[in-house]
């Protein structure tokens, strides 16, 4: 069996056979054919290889599924299936021909909207025959109508994070439910970090939280990397509280 690293260089190399514009951007695989694009998580494909500890049947599935996708004659938006991502302002950058549809939304980090299609995402176009409006609305009502919990770290902390992972806990962030329970729990002054798609950190205010908190940044194993950055929500703003 090959390494993570060894795997990704290899598959990277492969799928551009098959497609052409396949990248690794931070720990994802972006694929682009024409005016449609995807991107599939680095960590998903390798832990398929593992599961399945052949790496031929792993391409060939993924070179299905990646085919399948954005083969489609035109791309018609499941309103049921669509959520909101949390993403770096760099990440698609590479792909400016594409115009991922995304939107600001605080500091560094922006909104992008996604199609789940179980093992991959297929993000949102600019110019995807979309009723935008509809869209994010849905993209909204549906992350809300998944559940979390904000849970303790340790019992002597004011650290929380969440108790199921999900490729939606950086997004849980702007959630109505996941906003109650900060509130609740740690108050309208707080700390948080999204180091990747599946961690969300939230802390009462403390300057040693951030100590702890920077370790449990430099410590995450998702690849699907989003900051290293620790933000501070006070009076209504988030803002980048560290470097």
């Amino acid at each position: 069996m090959i390494s993570f690293t060894a795997f990704s260089n290899k598959i990277v190399s492969d799928l551009n056979k098959c497609f052409s514009g396949v990248i690794l951007e931070g720990n994802s695989l972006v694929i682009n054919s024409g005016s449609a694009g995807m991107s599939v998580p680095i960590s998903s494909m390798y832990s398929e290889y593992q599961r399945l500890n052949n790496y031929k049947r792993t391409l060939k599935i993924y070179v299905d599924i990646i085919h399948n996708i954005l083969n489609q004659y035109d791309f018609k938006i499941d309103y049921n299936n669509v959520y909101p991502m949390l993403k770096s302002k760099d990440f698609g950058n590479a792909e400016k021909h594409l115009g991922f549809y995304r939107e600001p939304a605080f500091a560094d980090i922006d909104i992008f909207y996604v199609s789940d299609e179980a093992e991959t995402f297929r993000f949102v176009l600019n110019n995807d025959d979309v009723d935008f409006d509809k869209m994010k609305k849905a993209a909204w009502k549906n992350l809300n109508k998944l559940t979390n919990i904000l849970v303790q770290l340790d019992d002597t902390l004011d650290i929380y994070h969440m108790k199921y992972s999900t490729d939606y806990n950086a997004s849980f962030l702007l959630s109505d439910s996941i906003q109650k329970q900060i509130l609740k729990k740690v108050g309208q002054d707080y700390i948080f970090a999204i180091p990747s798609s599946t961690t969300l950190l939230v802390a009462r205010y403390h300057p040693e939280y951030l100590k702890i908190i920077n370790r449990f940044i430099m410590a995450d194993k998702d690849p699907n990397k989003i900051s290293d950055k620790i933000y501070q929500f006070k009076n209504g703003v988030f803002n980048i509280v560290t470097d």
